[in-house]
């Protein structure tokens, strides 16, 4: 294949008529446009332009050549436009993966955002297992703990609270426990995986060892079903019993203390400057999942 510099020097001398001349468009020297010429033909094996002292001619083959150097001219002309026409525009596609839990907070905002901006084609991919943006071909993760890939952008969200949370029902029934202690005496709702459950109240902690849950879930969003319906006791994220509490679905057990903390990021792997629909959906999500969440970690022991 030949290369695009010489059938674009070749295309300069045709359109411009001398090697001066097509040196001077393409910002290079004559000699220069003279190699790539003289490269060109040798490649093609074929004599492309005829040199007189006088002026410049093409043969059979150069006119041959020359639509399709022509065509190469114009497609390289229309890259920069097509760019910034994709940089400006709020439109194509844009794909986000989030938790199970978490995709109750996104959701809404995906609609919301959709509505306002009809040529996005948002992609909501709810999976619970840590997923890298790039590897997996997302534009954005919303994701719990750390993150420590310098190749990615991790914009701060806020903080998540784990607390302990049941039905009125259930607590009016069973009692209220006053101490991690009797949580003993109760029937939890978790993971079967989890025979210890650490406490916080301030700077203070315990680690309560946990009785066999009466059902067995990894996921919140069954083990808060199961909670509404009065069955027993389990740790849930603030976001997610936010409504319930207020409503009198749910009332926070041990309110003085809390299960665990984690940061919440927005992932993604591009960096400045931004094409026009991804600043948008992050000027438009962010503050949002801000407002819903916690701005700062409780203070723990340790």
């Amino acid at each position: 294949m030949p290369p695009p510099d010489d059938v674009l020097a070749f295309e300069a001398v045709a359109r411009c008529g001398s090697l001066t001349a097509a040196a001077t468009a393409l910002g290079s020297t004559k000699s220069m446009v003279s190699l790539r010429l003289k490269a060109l033909e040798k490649q093609l094996g074929a004599v492309l332009v005829l040199r007189t002292t006088r002026r410049l001619a093409l043969t059979e083959a150069g006119q041959r050549l020359l639509p399709h150097a022509q065509a190469l001219r114009h497609s390289l002309l229309q890259m920069q436009p097509a760019v910034d026409t994709a940089s400006c525009e709020v439109e194509g596609p844009i794909s986000i993966s989030t938790t199970s839990s978490m995709s109750t907070l996104l959701a809404p905002l995906l609609v919301a955002l959709a509505q306002q901006h009809p040529g996005l084609q948002l992609r909501l991919e709810v999976n619970n297992r840590v997923q890298d943006p790039l590897a997996d071909v997302l534009d954005f993760c919303l994701r719990s703990r750390k993150v420590y890939d310098e190749s990615l952008v991790a914009r701060s969200v806020g903080w998540v609270e784990e607390a302990l949370y049941a039905a009125p029902a259930y607590l009016a029934a069973q009692g209220w426990p006053q101490h991690p202690d009797e949580l003993a005496g109760h029937r939890l709702l978790g993971d079967e995986q989890q025979a210890q459950q650490r406490l916080y109240r301030g700077s203070e902690m315990v680690t309560v060892a946990m009785p066999p849950p009466l059902l067995y879930s990894e996921t919140y969003l069954v083990n808060h079903q199961l909670a509404c319906a009065g069955l027993g006791i389990t740790a849930l994220p603030d976001f997610l019993v936010a409504e319930d509490v207020a409503a009198g679905r749910l009332q926070r057990v041990l309110p003085q203390w809390h299960c665990d903390h984690w940061p919440v990021f927005l992932i993604f792997p591009y960096r400045q400057p931004l094409p026009r629909k991804y600043q948008v959906f992050l000027d438009f999500v962010l503050p949002r999942l801000r407002a819903l969440l916690q701005p700062a970690a409780p203070l723990t022991a340790g």
